[in-house]
């Protein structure tokens, strides 16, 4: 069989899309994906990953083994940044100023494809671009980039000067050599074409990260005098809107507010917390599909500090709450907008004033049985196995 190579500079369990994707193609290809191995919430997620895939090729860098190489690779990373002021159109420099594992990427998939002749190469993540690049060019293979997140729109952490400009720079480019581009959501796409050149003969299509059909189990009935509000995320923490549900939970002592992540000890140090707010510790995308059957209403919050990128973007936790057919209740960002009004079924609302005002207010009738259960049916027709036809006829 032909063989194909993922790249990302993210953790396996951190990427859901590319395991979605790498998934959908292993019956056709030999699939080979590097990764990193972080030492935190995603582990023990990624092992159960691997193992439910032992026909793909997993290579993990683990900075904690490689530590020469690693250190090397920083060290790049600040020369790159030190140098960026004189090289600002420098593609190598821009990518190597960007993200301190892009060298180390590099190194890795160069030695891979001098053994391995690969079919294509997709990179997922910003910093996983110049090493596909690099190897697309090399190899002469095609190259596809799959836009999870419009990046220039990303919060600045380092080198804000010059960041910002580096994250452009890095698209066009890679945007000039690519034959493939995905997009995670409209508006991230919209956002892209009109931004950047990118040649007509570029396959471009969108491919929104929903889940599978069967991964959502039928709603359950749930307690009529108690409504069950849920947040889920990697980290509960700051910009995240959540300042809304601990204000809202102090307000309306009827209603609980879940919350799935993991904490952030400084930010939550100082609030005090209504008793109806409570909190879990993530779980596996199994555990949490079949927590969120129990739930009657998603909440889909955005801060008005965050970056631009979560206007545009249609995140996990959103379709998570469609698919289960929860009713969501959404701040008004673009990308979230968009979606409630291309689909042909009520599946939320966008919040108008205040979260608290909006529950103050909702109709109780959304929340029986059976409305949730045909939300739940109405959602199906966008699932996983609706959205990897299109990914399928890429190849």
């Amino acid at each position: 069989m032909e063989q194909l190579l993922f790249i990302t500079t993210s953790s396996i369990a951190s990427n859901p899309r590319l395991v979605k994707e790498f998934e959908s193609l292993k019956s056709n290809y030999v699939c080979t994906v590097v990764c990193y191995k972080h030492h935190d919430w995603s582990l023990e997620l990624s092992e159960k990953i691997k193992s439910d895939n032992k026909e793909v090729n997993f290579i993990e860098i683990d900075r904690k083994q490689k530590f020469l190489s690693t250190i090397v690779s920083k060290i790049k990373h600040k020369v790159a940044i030190r140098i960026n002021p004189f090289y600002k159109n420098n593609y190598k420099v821009c990518a190597f100023a960007s993200n301190d594992k892009t060298a180390q990427l590099l190194n890795v998939v160069k030695q891979l494809s001098r053994d391995i002749e690969f079919k294509r190469i997709v990179a997922h993540n910003l910093g996983a671009f110049y090493p596909a690049v690099w190897v697309s060019k090399s190899q002469d293979i095609d190259l596809q980039l799959d836009i999870e997140d419009y990046h220039p729109g990303e919060s600045l952490y380092f080198n804000e000067k010059l960041e910002k400009t580096n994250r452009h720079r890095i698209m066009q480019y890679s945007f000039n050599e690519a034959n493939t581009i995905t997009y995670a959501s409209e508006g991230i796409a919209l956002e892209c074409k009109k931004k950047y050149s990118i040649s007509k003969d570029v396959y471009q299509l969108t491919i929104i990260n929903a889940f599978k059909r069967d991964d959502f189990i039928k709603p359950i009935a749930t307690e009529e005098n108690v409504l069950k509000t849920v947040w889920f995320s990697q980290y509960i923490g700051p910009n995240r809107g959540l300042e809304q549900v601990f204000s809202a939970a102090k307000a309306h002592s009827d209603i609980e507010f879940h919350l799935i992540g993991n904490v952030n000890k400084e930010y939550v140090k100082d609030i005090v917390f209504a008793k109806n707010v409570i909190f879990h510790e993530v779980m596996s995308q199994s555990d949490l599909h079949e927590f969120l059957r129990t739930m009657d209403i998603g909440l889909a919050l955005e801060s008005e500090k965050a970056d631009y990128n979560r206007n545009i973007c249609l995140t996990n936790k959103f379709l998570a709450y469609v698919q289960a057919g929860l009713y969501v209740l959404a701040t008004d960002t673009f990308g979230q907008r968009n979606f409630l009004e291309s689909i042909n079924f009520e599946a939320g609302k966008l919040i108008e004033s205040s979260l608290s005002n909006e529950l103050s207010k909702i109709d109780k009738n959304l929340f029986i049985h059976q409305a949730k259960i045909n939300r739940w049916n109405s959602a199906r027709q966008f699932s996983w196995e609706e959205e990897q036809t299109k990914l399928l006829e890429i190849f």
